[in-house]
């Protein structure tokens, strides 16, 4: 296994200025790899498409949902109630249907670091990745110097299979910050 020094990039004219970066600093063509990623959910990990079945964010949506359905039923039941019996069917309906996509839309939101399982993954954001093998002696530091002062974002490292260039990755596992 190799060592991995990593960053995303969202503009192209600051990943190119890296590239340079590390050319100048010693890296050779082999050590470096520059490849794009693809936003989150875009991978087609799954037989239906996407990289996950559900993510992080959306764990507990279904319970509120449920929750927010049995409320508009009751609402629609109320409702339904006062206009006449002959809307009592569609109010609750209208009301159930309603309260449950309330529910879930509460019960979403943007998945968090500390959240993340291999279940329910939190992806990192797409764009140009730059990765550097860092397995000889003191290149670590310069590797993160470059990607840094060329505006990396989510600059960090692990190891991996190299072979000129990063054969192991994926896009849902976040490096380890530096």
């Amino acid at each position: 296994m190799s060592r991995i020094v990593a960053g995303r990039f969202d503009r192209s004219l600051d990943a190119d200025a890296a590239l340079e970066a590390l050319k100048r600093d010693g890296f050779t063509r082999d050590e470096v790899d520059n490849f794009y990623v693809g936003p989150p959910g875009q991978h087609a990990r799954t037989p239906i498409g996407g990289d996950a079945y559900s993510d992080a964010g959306s764990r507990g949506a279904g319970r509120s949902g449920a929750i927010g359905a049995v409320a508009g039923l009751a609402v629609g039941l109320i409702i339904g109630s006062l206009i006449g019996m002959h809307a009592v069917l569609l109010a609750c309906g209208l009301g159930a249907l309603a309260g449950a996509f309330g529910g879930i839309m509460v019960g979403l939101h943007g998945g968090l670091r500390h959240e993340a399982t291999s279940q329910y993954p939190v992806e990192p954001a797409g764009g140009r990745m730059i990765a550097v093998c860092v397995d000889r002696p003191g290149m670590e530091r310069l590797a993160v110097e470059a990607l840094r002062a060329n505006n990396a974002r989510d600059v960090g490292r692990t190891e991996g299979e190299w072979r000129a260039g990063w054969r192991d990755f994926d896009p849902r596992n976040p490096l380890a910050a530096v």
